[in-house]
């Protein structure tokens, strides 16, 4: 799961950028694009097309944050932060995009929802694959991909240390409760 194909030639040239793209936009695809993907998939099975177009708006942000990590985008965030810039580093072109993207869901009819969340699927899924891992990232939400999620953490988090860098998971999971 830790093994990574070589990235193209946008590869970022700092260690530290590296490292922070490819660990930090793991974690934040699995804990939180995905968690988001689901919530719009439910507003949308429930008949909430205004909270499913609003959940995709904040789903392509964080995506665009993720990829905005190649660059220059902020390593850490906190939910709802106003200082907070998802579109640090992100070419414009793939903002408007993502952005048009989560606004169709207003417009498209009960025939074409399911269209609409195979796009969004797709835009997550080239997020992910900027990644460069030779395998897709495990689904955290299951239980085999917890554990599995677990071992990608373990995996990068000895090297965030040595280059100076955030954790990848909260210090709340990490602690015994005994």
């Amino acid at each position: 799961m830790s093994r990574t194909q070589p990235l193209d030639g946008d590869a970022p040239t700092d260690l530290r950028r590296l490292l922070a793209f490819r660990a930090h936009g793991a974690a934040r695809l699995l804990l939180g694009c995905r968690a988001r993907l689901e919530d719009v998939e439910g507003a949308v099975t429930a008949g909430q097309r205004e909270t499913a177009v609003l959940m995709a708006y904040e789903l392509v942000q964080l995506s665009l944050s993720v990829r905005g990590l190649r660059t220059e985008g902020e390593l850490t965030y906190g939910r709802d932060e106003v200082a907070f810039d998802p579109f640090a580093g992100v070419p414009d072109d793939e903002i408007r995009d993502g952005l048009r993207l989560a606004a169709e869901g207003g417009d498209v009819t009960d025939e074409d929802t399911e269209a609409w969340l195979e796009r969004l699927r797709a835009h997550i899924a080239a997020t992910e694959a900027q990644l460069g891992y030779t395998e897709p990232l495990p689904d955290v939400r299951s239980g085999s991909g917890m554990m599995k999620g677990f071992k990608l953490a373990r995996t990068w988090e000895p090297l965030l240390h040595r280059a100076s860098l955030p954790d990848l998971l909260p210090d709340a999971w990490k602690r015994r409760a005994d």
